[in-house]
């Protein structure tokens, strides 16, 4: 099966739709510090991050969590940590 470059674009589109996640809840924002962001997210994406990481230190994924390039790009370049918290 062949897709146009339209096809696949929509297909692009509609799967990171389907993905994105619900907004926090005060429990997916709680931490053992007041610096780290937990996010429950399966895929991390820029939108997942958002708006969210004025102050943050660290942030806390689920282990098998598939974090975007741009996001450790920006978790680094903003020397922020990345941990993989066990499920």
């Amino acid at each position: 099966m062949t897709f146009t470059e339209e096809q696949v674009e929509w297909i692009v589109v509609e799967v990171m739709r389907r993905l994105e996640p619900m907004p926090a809840t005060a429990d997916q924002r709680s931490s053992s510090s007041a610096t780290d962001l937990r996010i429950a997210d399966r895929v991390v994406t820029m939108r997942s991050i958002e708006g969210r990481l004025n102050g943050v230190a660290r942030v806390v994924v689920k282990r098998r969590a598939v974090i975007t390039p741009a996001v450790r790009d920006e978790l680094k370049q903003r020397k922020i940590e990345l941990i993989e918290a066990p499920e």
